[in-house]
């Protein structure tokens, strides 16, 4: 989920404050829930690093732009090198437990990536492992007045669900106007009660990116979820970068509008509003059955938020949003399935 959902955004450097397009979860960003931030190229004169993962259109990683690193050094120029270590990302999404049908949510996680230059020194595989936790604020069983000593089983779930994944990304560039965004994560899934094979799950996502000039990109590919109600998703849209100051991912399933607010020495604001489908799905004990069953939450997501961006790779958001049309899956007991209120989330995280 990112409180987010995965790819924490296609691609998986994308979660939500440093641009989800989370989660990390399900749909980095990686983050699952995993939108892409502002690349340092725009940033008032800071220069950008040799290879910038989390660049955009207009960065150096546009492969119209002249002697463009993913198209080869300029004659007779060293080849940049790679940075193995590329950050640490920590992250939390505080969902309220207001309302009728409440249900609330803390959602912490970390991952740190690192990058190997097996194909091409300038577009690196990138792999991140990564833990996240779930503790939940309800639903819960209930037991009826009228009969104190019969159960009945409704939407409950465990006091905590985890996360522990590794994340492989792959940004390759095949010509000057066609490259790709490829990412697989596969993790366990659980509350650690017990696991069995449904527990692991294998979230993915590959996209086509045509490059029509340094300030637009058409992307067109699949999102494969694995979850128990939505394993598939079209994915792609427009990226339009008019100026320095404003990009457009006008995206599916993760939009994201971000604009330069100011620059303050050597860091950037960035102000963005962002869409998501988040959630996730993990394997349970529920409190009155004894086998492990299959549970998916998902909800949709918008977001207002604030980043920063400063010379020397540190990052950070916070955001306030929305999380509404939430509902909880029981696969194996579909008669509990439950439709929490809609309810306001904050997130906040920092990279470096």
């Amino acid at each position: 989920m990112s409180g987010s959902g995965w790819p924490p955004s296609i691609p998986p450097q994308t979660s939500p404050g440093f641009g989800a397009s989370t989660a990390p979860g399900m749909l980095p960003g990686p983050v699952p829930g995993r939108a892409q931030g502002p690349a340092a190229t725009f940033q008032g004169g800071i220069l950008p690093p040799a290879f910038d993962p989390y660049g955009t259109p207009g960065s150096a990683t546009t492969p119209l732009l002249p002697q463009d690193p993913l198209l080869g050094a300029p004659p007779g120029a060293a080849p940049p090198l790679t940075r193995f270590y590329q950050g640490v990302r920590l992250e939390h999404h505080w969902l309220s437990s207001a309302g009728g049908d409440k249900l609330g949510l803390n959602d912490s996680e970390i991952s740190v990536t690192f990058a190997f230059p097996f194909f091409h020194q300038e577009t690196p595989v990138l792999v991140t492992p990564g833990f996240r936790l779930q503790v939940w604020d309800g639903p819960v069983a209930t037991v009826p007045a009228s009969d104190p000593t019969h159960s009945i089983v409704s939407a409950d779930l465990p006091a905590r669900t985890y996360e522990a994944y590794l994340d492989v990304g792959w940004n390759p560039q095949f010509t000057p106007w066609l490259g790709g965004e490829f990412g697989a994560q596969v993790g366990v899934y659980s509350d650690f009660s017990k696991l069995t094979q449904d527990s692991i799950r294998v979230p993915s996502y590959g996209l086509a990116v045509l490059s029509f000039s340094p300030s637009v990109q058409i992307k067109a590919g699949l999102v494969y979820l694995d979850r128990n109600k939505v394993k598939l998703l079209p994915a792609g849209g427009l990226v339009w970068t008019p100026s320095s100051d404003t990009r457009f991912e006008i995206l599916f399933p993760n939009p994201r509008v971000a604009r330069r607010l100011t620059t303050i020495g050597t860091t950037d604001w960035w102000y963005y509003l962002r869409g998501e489908y988040g959630g996730g799905a993990w394997t349970i004990r529920r409190e009155f059955t004894p086998d492990v069953e299959r549970v998916d939450y998902n909800d949709l997501r918008v977001a207002l938020g604030m980043e920063f961006q400063r010379t020397g790779g540190l990052e950070g958001f916070v955001e306030v949003g929305l999380a509404f049309d939430r509902e909880i899956i029981y696969v194996e007991s579909p008669e509990d399935n439950f439709r929490p209120s809609n309810t306001v989330f904050l997130g906040a995280g920092i990279r470096y």
